[in-house]
């Protein structure tokens, strides 16, 4: 039978697996973004010419972002597996897994005037970034509250 701590012990395996295939594809970028740049049809952007570079600093500062998110989400996914939920741990752990997506966003703001589909990427990543701003914000409401809950005789 499926419970919550199945679901908490594959979301932590699945974390540990990310995070070392993030180390292996960032190997690999040279040649994917080598091959991306040659097949590429797609012209759409600002600026014309080679993506090589470009691409490959973004792709390897969103690699550096994903380590630090995956990071912080194993902390707090072993947080909620020994009880520690409404902890201000917590919602560090969030800030941080929000503000990576959110910087993200910005070098593939960037490369968008490369390739077009760097924006989709961006406002992809800032929106997650928000999203996840807003719910550390619900966490630090409901920290305010089972503290005062935990002060209240």
């Amino acid at each position: 039978m499926w419970n919550q701590d199945k679901s908490l012990n594959l979301s932590i395996i699945l974390v540990r697996v990310l995070s070392v295939l993030i180390i292996l594809l960032a190997l690999c970028v040279p040649v994917m973004v080598n091959w991306y740049d040659v097949i590429s049809p797609d012209r759409t952007g600002l600026i014309s010419g080679s993506v090589f570079w470009p691409l490959s600093i973004c792709l390897y500062l969103s690699a550096a972002c994903g380590e630090v998110c995956l990071y912080h989400l194993y902390k707090l996914l072993k947080n909620i597996k020994n009880n520690i939920v409404f902890k201000p741990e917590n919602c560090t752990h969030l800030r941080y897994i929000s503000w990576c997506c959110i910087l993200v966003a910005i070098p593939f703001g960037i490369f968008g005037f490369w390739r077009s589909l760097g924006f989709f990427v961006a406002f992809a990543a800032g929106f997650f970034g928000v999203v996840l701003r807003v719910l550390k914000n619900v966490f630090v409401r409901a920290v305010e509250i089972q503290e005062e809950n935990d002060y209240t005789i």
